[in-house]
């Protein structure tokens, strides 16, 4: 692990570059107290601070947060060989990260950063609990508004209307959240790196997922979070699938809330945040 001095994480933050199989993984750090790990999702554009950068002020409250990058994503660097979608490579990320830190720590993932995040928790006993954003816990289909946000877009025009379908009003991202999310598709490469990583959404849903061997080893607290109005992972395959394999995880659901919980319904989950890491630091 090696100080970093770009910026391209949150403003004040502490950067680091790991190397996982040689390939460069970012994160920041932030704060003091219970290590906390976020966990981004997958999509066009995305990064740990697009997922997470309405909540982490909430979450510097509760401890020392530690915000990734996973690797093909945001500021870390890309395979240079298949398979991109590589599950176990992020685990590895992840784990590295996990021993830097050499504390207990809370995961909390989006998508399908929730789906490693259970992943590790059910290989490392000292996770003190997981929360999980809108993840595709277990095996699914993809759906078309999946479908439709894990391909190419090519304007910005044509990103805005795969994200709309992410929220349960069908709207737009802002211009400054859109021209972050495009802005990779104008590097050198990226668009060859996003088909090869993205071109078949039925394997990639069921290489992230969880078999009931895997669901049954976690031994922390785990919260769901779901949008009833989620097209892209739904709930019935998601959250309430993995219920039925671990009845003892506790279930969440917004209304009026698709896919993007975190900027939908901002103060709620905020208030949910605080709950979860007040009662996991009691235990």
């Amino acid at each position: 692990m090696t100080p970093d001095t770009t910026s391209n994480g949150p403003k004040g933050w502490a950067p680091y570059s790991d190397w996982i199989d040689g390939v460069e993984a970012r994160s920041w750090s932030s704060g003091q107290g219970r290590p906390i790990v976020l966990i981004h999702g997958i999509g066009p554009g995305t990064c740990g601070l697009a997922n997470f950068e309405p909540v982490l002020d909430t979450l510097l409250q509760y401890g020392e947060v530690h915000l990734i990058d996973l690797i093909g994503f945001g500021a870390s660097g890309r395979k240079t060989s298949a398979p991109y979608f590589d599950v176990a490579l992020w685990q590895r990320q992840l784990q590295a990260l996990l021993e830097r830190i050499g504390r207990p720590t809370t995961l909390i993932g989006n998508s399908i950063g929730g789906a490693l995040a259970f992943r590790c928790a059910a290989n490392d006993a000292t996770i003190q609990g997981v929360l999980s954003i809108g993840s595709p816990l277990c095996a699914t289909a993809p759906t078309q508004a999946l479908l439709d946000f894990w391909s190419v877009p090519d304007s910005p025009a044509a990103l805005a209307k795969a994200m709309a379908p992410m929220t349960a009003a069908g709207t737009e991202p802002s211009p400054e959240r859109l021209a972050a999310r495009y802005a990779p598709f104008t590097d050198p490469g990226f668009v060859e790196y996003f088909v090869a990583l993205l071109g078949d959404p039925a394997t990639a849903l069921q290489e992230v997922a969880l078999d009931a061997a895997t669901a049954q080893r976690i031994t922390c607290p785990m919260t769901l979070v779901h949008g009833w109005q989620d097209r892209a992972c739904p709930l019935e395959g998601t959250a309430l699938a993995f219920n039925r394999l671990r009845p003892d995880a506790d279930a969440v659901l917004f209304g009026q809330c698709g896919h993007n919980v975190t900027w939908e319904r901002t103060a709620d989950l905020c208030q949910l945040l605080t709950a979860f890491l007040q009662r996991t630091e009691l235990e």
